[in-house]
């Protein structure tokens, strides 16, 4: 993914984001965070702002995972911009909407380690 518009480093996975995660719900937050979204975030440092906007089709590294973007919420480049928060549900209900600051994605999640590398790219 050497055409990534978007890269950070995984720093901490909080207590009860793995369980989160192998449900297909991904909470990514910058530091700082609020302290009571700590335990359900994976935290991270972005090495810079996005320089593209999300948009479907585009992929997603996180570690070994690999995802592509099926819908991004208004809000979601804003969120990540400023805060380095997303929320990636992965193949969700088609019920269930899109809320205004997540995104939706297709693929397989794995729990990151510390150390990983988090990239968005263009498909």
């Amino acid at each position: 993914m050497n055409d990534s518009y978007y890269s950070s480093t995984i720093l901490r996975v909080g207590d009860e984001a793995a369980d989160l995660i192998q449900g297909g719900v991904l909470i990514l937050f910058g530091e700082p965070l609020p302290r009571d979204l700590e335990g359900l975030s994976v935290v991270h440092r972005p090495a810079d702002k996005p320089v593209l906007e999300m948009q479907p089709g585009d992929q997603v590294q996180l570690g070994a995972a690999r995802l592509t973007l099926t819908a991004v919420g208004d809000l979601a480049h804003q969120n990540l911009a400023t805060l380095g928060h997303l929320v990636i549900y992965v193949d969700p209900d088609p019920a269930a909407g899109l809320l205004p600051g997540a995104v939706h994605a297709k693929g397989q999640l794995d729990v990151p380690s510390p150390g990983a590398e988090l990239r968005l790219a263009r498909a």
